[in-house]
């Protein structure tokens, strides 16, 4: 009995880069994304407290935004032109 692996496999129509990522790594991409957003919008809040000059606030730190590795681009040139495809291996 074997067991199916579904991967995306990318290539890069700049340089010619293939590589590829699974489904985990687009749910871990999402939830920093997600993250992030979170960390925008308390920060906004923030920033908007102290739209008055209230001193206390400037104690409030600010929340910090992690890397999110973009798997849209290619991680060699940057570039957006990538072309897309389902792979499916047997383990």
């Amino acid at each position: 009995m074997s067991k199916k692996i579904s991967e995306t496999k990318c290539t890069c129509k700049a340089c010619g880069k293939v590589w590829y990522y699974g489904k985990n790594e687009e749910i871990e991409n999402f939830g920093e994304k997600l993250q992030n957003l979170g960390s925008d919008m308390s920060n906004t809040g923030k920033n908007m407290m102290c739209c008055t000059g209230c001193l206390p606030a400037l104690f409030i730190p600010e929340k910090q935004k992690t890397a999110v590795k973009e798997l849209n681009s290619c991680p060699n040139c940057g570039s957006k032109a990538v072309i897309k495809e389902k792979v499916v291996h047997n383990v």
